[in-house]
């Protein structure tokens, strides 16, 4: 029997990895990126939500390509995980097998965000200090972001598993309008000093400008961001297998026609993002990313279903296709490594944010010949430890981006649709 993956998920996940790449290589290198759109601020006792400013073409593409990362971070994650938990029940995992799995996991990717993660963003600021232990506290240590949202996410879906993935999608929608309706009166009374009930309601809601006073510096709270993982959970629970990828593909395709066509609408209506549209092509697709609006969604999220569809149909003997692949096949490992290699230069030698915007896509660009045969590397080396030290009954619960039915004595590895 054949294990067919869907390389049009590694593919996409694989962009969207270079995307992320890009927007974090010009945080570290450049200036004149844009940053921190829609974030909720109190100016004079008035909740305002930071536009876009002015920007260039070259900043507009490069924030309008970035934005992709996340929306699309979390709905694959979401997606992959509904695949492996599926593959864990039809081998007759029990529940609480698979409850350990998703703790370990989340626990592993808010471990990796505490103590590999954060210090990368956080690089320049402890390196610039006199002293060490005067920038190290609370709220740079917790220093929270992507990957510990999804991990938190992992964690959530512990109790959100319990019920169909319809019902999970509906509660994380509501909680999510919940959230959004008391957002200006949260920040309206948000302090910045410590204190516990502030700290949950960074981790849960608002997103907060990074200061080091904060117990907890958090720009992806949960309750918004596990929208799209809710999304992704529900995809991969409903995909069915016999129908192949072909048929998933195109269900991707209807999805984001839709998504894209309802973001249209709303935003002509100028409604739906706390941004209002103002008659530009920048101040149109200037979205509210902190907190992620329903308009920032539709539109990131068509995209993604759009672009899953067009790497189906790329033929799979595609070079950029097979490159998109391999690094959308350790994402985890490409996460850690590109911010590490993007911080420590600027952050080392004192020139962050020195370079313009240009010679930060340059630096992006020789960061990716870089990471390209570390990626590819690092996933031989996976497959090499699956196929020499794990049974074939343990292998497809290690890949969760698999796809079939295991037989036991013979396992071939394909690279199919």
């Amino acid at each position: 029997m054949i294990i067919l993956r869907l390389s049009f998920l590694d593919r996409t996940r694989g962009l969207i990895m270079l995307t992320m790449a890009l927007d974090h290589a010009l945080y570290f290198w450049s200036s004149g990126r844009v940053n921190n759109e829609g974030l909720p601020l109190l100016i004079n006792g008035i909740v305002t939500f930071n536009p876009i400013g002015s920007t260039t073409l070259l900043g507009l593409l490069v924030m309008f390509f970035s934005s992709l990362c996340a929306p699309g971070f979390l709905f694959i994650a979401g997606y992959v995980l509904a695949l492996s938990v599926k593959k864990r029940e039809a081998l007759g995992a029990a529940n609480w097998d698979i409850n350990t799995y998703l703790l370990k996991r989340g626990l592993l990717l808010i471990f990796l965000q505490i103590f590999i993660a954060s210090p990368a963003f956080n690089l320049p600021l402890f390196l610039q200090s006199r002293s060490f232990f005067s920038v190290v506290t609370t709220g740079t240590f917790f220093s929270l972001s992507v990957l510990s949202t999804i991990g938190l996410g992992f964690i959530a879906l512990i109790l959100g598993r319990k019920i169909s993935p319809w019902k999970l999608l509906g509660i994380s929608g509501l909680l999510y309008f919940i959230s959004q309706f008391f957002l200006p009166a949260i920040t309206k009374v948000f302090p910045f000093q410590q204190s516990f009930i502030k700290a949950l309601q960074t981790i849960l809601v608002l997103p907060v400008p990074f200061s080091s006073t904060l117990l907890v510096n958090n720009n992806f709270p949960l309750i918004p961001w596990l929208l799209p993982m809710a999304l992704g959970w529900l995809y991969g629970h409903t995909y069915v297998e016999k129908h192949g990828p072909s048929y998933e593909a195109n269900r991707f395709a209807v999805s984001g026609l839709c998504s894209l066509s309802l973001f249209f609408i709303l935003r002509f209506l100028g409604v739906g993002d706390y941004l209002v549209p103002d008659g530009t092509l920048q101040g149109f697709f200037g979205l509210s990313k902190y907190p992620p609006s329903i308009d920032f969604f539709l539109l990131y999220l068509g995209v993604v279903f759009l672009l899953c569809y067009i790497f189906f149909k790329v033929s799979q003997t595609s070079k950029l296709g097979n490159i998109l692949e391999k690094f959308g096949q350790s994402p985890l490992f490409f996460y850690n490594a590109h911010l590490w290699l993007y911080a420590a230069i600027p952050a080392i030698t004192g020139h962050f944010n020195s370079l313009s915007l240009l010679l930060g896509v340059g630096i992006w660009l020789m960061g990716i010949l870089i990471l390209y045969p570390l990626s590819s590397g690092y996933q031989t080396w996976r497959i090499y430890l699956k196929t020499h030290f794990f049974t074939p009954k343990l292998l497809p619960q290690l890949e969760p981006s698999y796809s079939g039915k295991v037989n036991n004595s013979i396992i071939k590895f394909e690279k199919g649709r």
